[in-house]
């Protein structure tokens, strides 16, 4: 059984993560469009680096979900452990 702490952060990081994601490309955007490439660099990389974590939290939470509605699954039938 997965915590229930570990999935409300899961489910509260995922539009969080998706905000942040648009905040820093704007960021970028703006940093491009007054001419300071450094700035617009550092911007694109932390943006990246939020879209692999907002991936990663995807993937972990259909897992546990996943997880959860199988462990609930088995629950119901009384944990048997024949396939039939």
């Amino acid at each position: 059984m997965v915590s229930r702490r570990f999935l409300t952060v899961l489910v509260y990081g995922l539009p969080i993560l998706v905000v942040a994601f648009g905040v820093l490309m704007g960021a970028k955007s703006l940093a491009q469009a007054t001419n300071d490439t450094v700035a617009a660099n550092v911007l694109w990389w932390i943006a990246v680096a939020c879209l692999v974590t907002l991936l990663v939290n995807l993937v972990l939470l259909v897992g546990v979900l996943g997880i959860e509605a199988l462990s609930r699954q088995d629950n119901r039938r009384g944990g048997d452990d024949s396939l039939t």
